[in-house]
């Protein structure tokens, strides 16, 4: 491990997804933070020009599931947890090995890997290689995400040639959906093509008015502030 990691090691934070008619947990995104307080951009960004980025990664990914199902009571119905991860991360030769550690037990089922739309690796989602250990990975029981979606216009072909199991809509469509028709609009087109096959998930959702315009359109899952901010794990189980 690089000196970064040993000095200054990361720690996982926890935001909840929620079934906003019915309220109930849906999951939790395990989100990366430093005691030196350094932004998790930073640390990404610094790991990567280290060449050092996959070591950041699968940390993350491993202290984020060791912290989780240590403390939640009921493995099979769990709420999932979503774990971001980046394309390059995934076509890494070692990452196979990684994640059949005993790490994983037989928790594969309950964790979503949520692929990173890092703008440094828009070139990975080109290679054949990338979709091909996507299909591995859901053999093995993990469940698919596509993050930030609608934030550029390669994330929709993305959608169609990836089929993830879920879709989380960029923070962008969250914020003054109330008050922007546009945004009603294209948030209630990926309401109808999600209701089949697809979980959808609206980022984003801060304002009690722009939840109420998201369970208008019938978005079943939400994230954001008003909804819970990232917290150690026991602080966010406590306000259920």
């Amino acid at each position: 491990m690089n000196v970064l990691l040993s000095k200054e090691p990361p720690y996982p934070v926890f935001q909840p997804l929620l079934h906003l008619r019915s309220g109930q947990f849906f999951g939790y995104e395990a989100l990366l933070r430093s005691s030196t307080h350094q932004s998790p951009e930073f640390l990404f960004r610094k790991a990567r020009s280290e060449g050092h980025l996959y070591e950041l990664d699968t940390l993350s990914m491993k202290k984020a599931i060791e912290v989780y199902f240590t403390n939640v009571t009921s493995f099979d119905h769990a709420p999932l947890l979503f774990i971001n991860v980046f394309p390059s991360t995934l076509i890494n030769p070692a990452f196979l090995s990684f994640i059949s550690e005993d790490l994983f037990g037989s928790w594969n089922n309950r964790i979503v890997l949520e692929i990173n739309e890092a703008n440094e690796e828009d070139k990975m989602w080109e290679i054949r290689l990338l979709g091909q250990k996507i299909r591995e990975l859901r053999q093995q029981g993990f469940l698919i995400a596509l993050d930030d979606v609608g934030s550029g216009a390669a994330s929709l072909k993305k959608i169609v040639e990836y089929e993830p199991d879920i879709v989380k809509l960029d923070r962008y469509f969250g914020k003054q959906l109330s008050s922007l028709p546009n945004k009603q609009k294209l948030v209630s087109l990926f309401v109808q093509y999600c209701q089949d096959q697809t979980q959808l998930v609206l980022e984003g959702i801060e304002e009690p008015e722009d939840l109420s315009a998201a369970l208008e359109l019938g978005v079943p899952i939400g994230q954001g502030f008003l909804l819970g901010h990232p917290e150690p794990l026991l602080a966010t189980q406590k306000r259920r």
